[in-house]
């Protein structure tokens, strides 16, 4: 259960007071208003509008804080190993051969937390464009992005997993596909901060952090796609090959993936 926002619209010369849900949008303050304020002043008017956060926007960001803090505590050494593995492809070769316990506890945490920073940040993003898939709205278009993530990496690991055996070569495909997943553990921790600025900003600066995030997520993914190829060339693998598998399970999906999006939006 949580509570909703509510943004109060002072209009001078119109209507005194006008309430508007925001439902649980931060961002839908000028898109729900933007029929209401007239022309002439309409800048100034918008400056009046206050926007109050829905209630567990503040209790999942400090969830997310408490629960990275708790990452921090237990699994410290290794967390730091992670990050460096992001820019060092020897590290992460050496980690996907250790395959310690505390390893793979520590892997399957932050692909967790992945899922849910990922996914806010995607909320916070329809929200601000108000681009709500099949309408959805608050706590059920969350859950969609959720959901939609989830698949989308489960996928991805079936796939690769499928590929590695109609071409005899599993470890390989696997090693690879443990490559790629460490950006997908530092895009979750990257955001995280960014996250807290997108919301409890606003104006210029809010914008900023919104750029800021789009950003870092375009870098994350580039160096995946670097290292994907990076990998590939020390694994002696055809360069044919290599852009068949770019083409059939990277880009392919993605695409397919912004067609559908751009379908039901």
């Amino acid at each position: 259960m949580y509570l909703c926002g509510q943004i109060l619209l002072q209009m001078s010369g119109q209507n005194p007071t006008m309430l508007v849900s925001a439902d649980s949008s931060v961002f839908e303050a000028s898109s729900l208003a933007g029929d209401l304020i007239p022309a002439e002043g309409g800048m100034e008017l918008m400056l009046k509008v206050q926007v109050i956060h829905p209630t567990w926007f503040f209790v999942y960001l400090f969830v997310l804080l408490g629960f990275f803090a708790w990452i921090r505590m237990s699994y410290g050494n290794i967390l730091m190993q992670t990050i460096q593995a992001s820019a060092n492809i020897q590290v992460a070769i050496r980690m996907f051969k250790d395959n310690s316990i505390l390893q793979k506890q520590l892997d399957n945490i932050l692909y967790s937390f992945y899922f849910l920073s990922v996914a806010f940040l995607l909320y916070l993003i329809e929200t601000r464009l108000y681009r709500m898939p099949y309408g959805l709205s608050a706590g059920k278009l969350y859950l969609f992005n959720l959901v939609l993530l989830t698949g989308v990496f489960l996928t991805r690991i079936v796939l690769v997993n499928l590929s590695g055996f109609l071409f005899n070569r599993t470890r390989v495909f696997r090693e690879y596909l443990y490559n790629t997943f460490i950006f997908n553990k530092l895009m979750g921790v990257a955001i995280l901060p960014l996250l807290i600025f997108m919301v409890y900003t606003t104006g210029l600066i809010q914008e900023i952090f919104h750029w800021l995030a789009l950003v870092t997520v375009s870098l994350i993914v580039a160096m995946r796609l670097i290292r994907g190829i990076v990998f590939s060339f020390k694994k002696d693998v055809l360069l044919f090959y290599m852009f068949l598998y770019l083409c059939a399970l990277e880009i392919a999906p993605l695409a397919l993936l912004y067609k559908w999006l751009v379908g039901i939006l």
